[in-house]
């Protein structure tokens, strides 16, 4: 937490967002907001326009060491960034991971979850621009350093905006990179379908009868496949760990589950572990997040 106009707050992403924008203006902070003007069949009604916080957060001795750092987190071969360097241009920011408590049941090893961030601005020498991410990640993640986590996606959507506001600049046309990575979920066959036609993937469906898939795309090429005969009644709880809520309701009650769900968001936690044995009309209790 931290004290500001005499009560105390706690540090949000917003708070932070704040004062990395801050050391790319400069030192000078100001205040967010989203909407430029209201309008009314037409007529402006209110408009809203940037406003100064701070005139300077610190000395310019200060900025000038905290952006040589933040920079140095990227370009250096030791920063805890230097995965996501661009050739392009650069971009100066910092990393960050904490450890939580999954569902306020402590620290220990099954329960904790990493929260990765990466919080930065480019391009470096003219900021234009200041983003942050901030991941939760499940207690079933394999990475949890923000640099691996959250800097990717940093990386991603910076280069797709430095790529349209430089597009005039043949230097700057960014590769046409194909993902590698493996993606895997579970769905209703007309939703894992729709998602392939809106992206125009290929994709291939090994199933014959049902509606439940399993979905697993790589290269921009799907495949679907039976996951669990929901019809047949299995006698075996599946894992529903980072499925939303309507497919993780339509799995586990089609099963004869119970389901008592909190939170928001994709699931991450659930109280019968994948496999076990269940009664039909057992409850099953789900955490999202």
């Amino acid at each position: 937490p931290f004290m500001a106009h005499g009560y105390e707050e706690l540090v949000t992403p917003l708070h932070m967002l704040m004062l990395y924008n801050a050391v790319a203006n400069n030192g000078k902070m100001m205040k967010p907001y989203l909407v430029n003007s209201i309008n009314e069949m037409g007529t402006v009604v209110k408009s809203f326009h940037p406003q100064v916080l701070v005139d300077k957060i610190c000395s310019d001795e200060t900025l000038s060491k905290l952006k040589a750092c933040l920079l140095e987190v990227v370009e250096s071969k030791h920063g805890t960034a230097h995965s996501i360097k661009s050739d392009l241009y650069q971009f100066a920011g910092k990393t960050g991971t904490a450890v939580t408590a999954l569902d306020n049941r402590g620290y220990n090893k099954s329960n904790k979850i990493y929260q990765s961030s990466f919080i930065g601005y480019f391009p470096e020498d003219k900021p234009q621009y200041t983003i942050a991410v901030v991941i939760q990640n499940t207690s079933e993640s394999k990475l949890a350093y923000g640099g691996l986590v959250s800097g990717p996606v940093f990386k991603e959507v910076a280069d797709r905006i430095y790529a349209a506001k430089f597009s005039n600049d043949p230097s700057y046309v960014l590769q046409n990179r194909v993902d590698s990575n493996t993606y895997i979920t579970f769905g209703l066959k007309p939703d894992l379908n729709k998602i392939v036609n809106i992206f125009d993937y290929g994709s291939v469906d090994s199933a014959t009868a049902g509606t439940w898939r399993t979905f697993s795309l790589q290269r921009k090429q799907a495949e679907l496949n039976t996951a669990y005969n929901v019809s047949a009644a299995p006698k075996k709880v599946p894992d529903v760990t980072g499925l939303g809520l309507k497919d993780a309701v339509y799995l586990l009650e089609n099963m004869g589950l119970k389901v008592v769900a909190s939170g928001r968001g994709k699931v991450i936690h659930q109280s019968l572990v994948q496999d076990a044995d269940f009664i039909r009309g057992q409850a099953i209790n789900i955490q999202l997040n």
